[in-house]
């Protein structure tokens, strides 16, 4: 016994969109950093996950290369993994029913068996983490699937579940006899006045049953919600053969103690008994050694330290009374991410839960609650961590435990430990209080806020900066990087009382003196210079004899126009630019943030202008953020810039392009088809020699033809050149496609590029050959089938629609819910904020 640190990773697998929590949080590409942080804390043991769903993709197949590369790694280090083999609905995807599958319980037992005799060394495990709540979500509350309900729901999950897990526990204990069964479940208390004292009464047995029915302990048919359980035609598991645990493992957060009373349930408990009471309950009743195996508050680093503190001291209570507690797992050791949604939705929201923090581009970052963690991980005194008062919501939730802890030497947060508080208007009902009548309580997390979807009025005082956005692509043309993320960013400035603008390239019209063009469209204004054709006559393109660009001589008027259109305001606006050509027009403005999104690498294009790249340097030295557009382009520009720069690769809308699954209809012939502009980029060698090996396919090329002669096109009668289509289209011209085309030249004009297509295709539902652009390689070679020249392409456009689209559809669901554009145009305003602030500190410390 003892105050034995335990970390813990967080894995849970989203069935529905195919990635999981260890995915999302990138722990899969930075384990050895994660472990790294962890173990240098002198911390050994951990809770730590294995994939089901990605060993046992297929049916009897097992892939056992990362979790064999991770353990090795963790024993080489001398650290004790208690491996955790199904932690909430982490199982195979073919499990089309998951719980509730037929299938279930002999696939559970196969792959439980085959990580014993693979791993006999292993000191620790958890068959399956949480079965309790994790059922009881799945088969009672319908949150999770297979989303059945009620006590029959429940009934079915656990007639599936748990003879397997006996079954498993019995070939556990006899391979691995000297391994510690941990079983994990949540820690519970319910407690009420009047009305709700005969349902606290019912949770309270409730809490319970799993394990009971799993050890064979105290069935008394007299327990109310066991005797429910048994009625709805549960008998049969009275019968089950007792397994063995070893260790009870509890996971404890401050909604894990309900009260009940006239005005229904709240949790946390208004009134709570208090952690240690909690876990000496579950220790007496089952009479086994206890581990803390979770716990965590969602808050700010201060707050987490203040409820470590709490925690760390009620575990020390109880080890005064005897209960034999033999570790202290806060869980989980890096951030975790969506269940402000319960899990019911990928978006790759961030939960400030963790020892260590993430950052919106995945990067790890301590706090003072990972120092704080470290120390008493070492053994630091729990009246030697400090005693910060909670901040809001946290102040509100623990309002019970504040009696308990009237002997701390409070401090209160200091100016750096807070953050400015965000209103918001929420709808009201006719009480005038907020609405909340059709939203269920969470009962693990609270609600986080990210980019809002509808508007709501604005605000007579703006509470954020506009938005100027410098680019070289003209809004109206094809719907791209900077389209979506900036009408994203938009709807967000609008409800904060601010305006997005889009400035363009300039043009010359019939006008005697220069003026500004605007128009609204999208949520933004978009503005460009109009010059007199006598101010610049160069043609810049024949393709658009009006064009020209930002650093046009004629032009030089355009800052001070544009800052006269944009008046005064009380805050600077914030400067988002894609090209460095309009780097001066940037400073005219004076930006209180200056953002570079590097989408393209447009030194590399045909016809780039002359003094880019040494724009591009000053840009990259003065702007406050750089994001990069894929992982060639962020190589490039981390060689020029290391601080400051996050990689966010393009993204896709996915349920745009899945409406094109349901247009798909039958054609007389199949179509392989390319949707984007047709530029130097594409290889149209290649395109002409795919034609002349397809000869009973078509091949239609979707979009504006730009910087190239039209006269160069190859021209078959197989191939189609239908134009430019809208974005909202796009659905349907995909679905008149059999197979997708990336048939990208390898030039320096593609060498990094990381085309947004790729997963517009997947999601519409499309087989991909593509050319081996470095980035397509890098990300999507398990997705996307690679060829050479057109005689390879012809060969993988007949061989893709052979392929199974539900595999497929599997491979590409994690890569599309990383990279949805509304979780990165929120990350990215989360940076710049943060940017913001930083850079208002820095100010106020200038002028002080």
């Amino acid at each position: 016994m003892g105050r034995t640190f335990v970390g813990g990773f967080e894995s849970t697998y989203h069935p529905a969109s195919g990635v999981d929590a260890l995915e999302v949080t990138g722990h899969v590409a930075r384990y050895d950093e994660d472990l790294d942080q962890l173990l240098a804390g002198g911390v050994r043991h951990l809770r730590y996950p294995l994939r089901w769903h990605r060993i046992e993709a297929q049916p009897g197949v097992f892939d056992w290369d990362e979790t064999d590369r991770v353990l090795g790694t963790l024993r080489a280090r001398g650290a004790v993994p208690i491996v955790d083999l199904v932690h909430h609905t982490s199982y195979p995807d073919w499990l089309t029913d998951g719980f509730r599958d037929e299938r279930f319980g002999p696939a559970f037992v196969r792959y439980a068996t085959a990580v014993a005799d693979r791993y006999p060394w292993l000191a620790a495990y958890t068959l399956f983490n949480e079965p309790f709540a994790t059922l009881f979500l799945s088969g009672h509350e319908a949150l999770w699937p297979p989303y059945d309900r009620g006590v029959p729901g429940l009934r079915r999950l656990l007639l599936s579940v748990l003879p397997s897990l006996s079954e498993a526990a019995a070939y556990w204990r006899t391979a691995l006899p000297d391994a510690h069964h941990v079983w994990v479940d949540t820690a519970e208390h319910h407690t009420a006045t009047g009305p709700g004292v005969d349902y606290a009464a019912l949770a309270n047995d409730r809490r319970h049953v799993v394990l009971d029915l799993a050890l064979g302990h105290d069935l008394d048919l007299e327990r109310p919600f066991l005797r429910e359980l048994v009625v709805d035609g549960g008998e049969e598991l009275l019968t089950l053969p007792p397994l063995r645990v070893d260790v009870l493992g509890l996971d404890y957060y401050c909604h894990s103690e309900w009260f009940y009373d006239e005005h229904g349930s709240h949790a946390p408990s208004p009134h709570p008994v208090g952690m240690a009471d909690v876990v000496q309950q579950y220790a007496e009743r089952y009479g086994l050694p206890v581990m803390l195996t979770e716990t965590n508050l969602r808050g700010l680093p201060s707050d987490r330290i203040s409820w470590m503190r709490y925690t760390l001291e009620q575990y020390e209570l109880a080890l005064s009374r005897g209960v034999p507690l033999h570790g202290y797992c806060w869980f989980p050791q890096v951030d975790s991410a969506d269940w402000d949604s319960l899990l019911a939705r990928a978006a790759g929201r961030v939960d400030p839960v963790g020892v260590v923090s993430l950052d919106a581009d995945g990067t790890r970052r301590r706090t003072e609650f990972t120092d704080a963690w470290e120390r008493a991980a070492a053994g630091a005194p729990v009246a030697d961590l400090p005693a910060v008062r909670f901040q809001p919501p946290c102040d509100e939730q623990l309002q019970g435990l504040l009696p308990s802890l009237a002997h701390w030497p409070w401090l209160d947060p200091t100016p750096e430990q807070t953050v400015p508080a965000l209103s918001a208007d929420l709808p009201t009902g006719r009480t005038g209080s907020p609405d909340l009548s059709d939203h269920d309580l969470d009962t693990r997390e609270h609600t986080m806020t990210t980019l809002p979807s509808s508007a709501v009025p604005a605000t007579t005082e703006p509470t954020q900066p506009d938005l100027v956005v410098l680019s070289h692509l003209r809004w109206p043309w094809v719907w791209q990087r900077p389209q979506h993320i900036v009408s994203r960013l938009a709807r967000q400035r609008a409800e904060a009382g601010a305006r997005t603008y889009v400035v363009e390239e300039p043009v010359v019209a019939d006008v005697d003196t220069p003026r500004l063009g605007t128009e609204e469209v999208d949520g933004i204004t978009r503005v460009w210079l109009v010059m007199p054709v006598a101010d610049s006559p160069t043609l810049r393109s024949e393709a658009h004899p009006a064009d020209r660009g930002f650093e046009d001589a004629a032009a030089d008027c355009y800052g001070a126009l544009l800052a006269a259109m944009l008046g005064e305001r009380a805050l600077p606006p914030d400067v988002w630019v894609y090209t460095p050509m309009a780097f001066e027009l940037a400073q005219h403005l004076e930006p209180g943030r200056l953002v570079y999104d590097v989408m393209d690498d447009l030194a590399s294009f045909k016809d780039a202008p002359e003094g880019l790249v040494l724009r591009q340097r000053r840009l990259l030295a003065e702007a406050d953020v750089v994001f990069t557009g894929g992982p060639s382009l962020d190589r490039s520009i981390r060689k020029q810039r290391t601080t400051g720069v996050h990689l966010f690769r393009s993204g896709v809308e996915t349920e745009h392009y899945a409406q094109s699954r349901l247009l798909r209809t039958e054609h007389e012939r199949p179509v392989a088809g390319y949707v984007g502009v047709v530029d130097e980029r594409l290889d149209l060698d290649l395109l002409d020699e795919l034609a002349e090996y397809l000869p009973d396919w078509t091949i239609r090329v979707v979009g504006p033809v730009a910087k190239i002669d039209p006269a160069d096109l190859p021209r078959r009668p197989n191939i189609e050149y239908p134009g430019m289509a809208r974005y909202d289209e796009l659905p349907e011209v995909m679905a008149g496609f059999d197979v997708a085309l990336m048939p990208f030249a390898l030039n320096e004009a593609t060498r990094s590029i990381s085309p947004t297509k790729t997963l517009e295709y997947l999601a519409a539902g499309l087989p991909v050959v593509s050319t081996g652009v470095a980035d397509v390689i890098a990300d999507y070679a398990d997705v996307v089938c690679l060829a050479d020249d057109g005689q390879q392409f012809a060969a993988a456009c007949r061989r893709v629609l052979l392929d199974d689209p539900r595999a497929r559809d599997r491979r590409a669901r994690p890569l599309q819910a990383r990279q949805e554009w509304d979780h990165i145009a929120s990350s990215m305003a989360g940076l710049l904020d943060a940017a913001r602030s930083a850079g208002a500190g820095t100010r106020a410390e200038e002028t002080a």
